[in-house]
């Protein structure tokens, strides 16, 4: 975590990192979604629905920096 903090503070000129970051948790957001979207057994589908909440959370806090 204190790496990835540490890459986004050193990398805000360009923000490539950011972007980078950005556009993969987006990626892994949309597949967790598209997994919700089929259908899973409840205790999968509250585990998929945590994991979304937790990426979110991170792309806002990634956003922020």
């Amino acid at each position: 975590m204190l790496q990835t903090q540490n890459n986004l503070q050193g990398n805000h000129i360009d923000g490539d990192y950011k972007n980078q970051l950005l556009i993969k948790l987006g990626e892994t957001a949309n597949e967790v979604r598209s997994e919700l979207d089929k259908g899973l057994q409840p205790n999968e589908y509250e585990k998929a629905d945590k994991l979304l909440k937790a990426i979110e959370a991170a792309i806002y806090v990634v956003e922020q920096e």
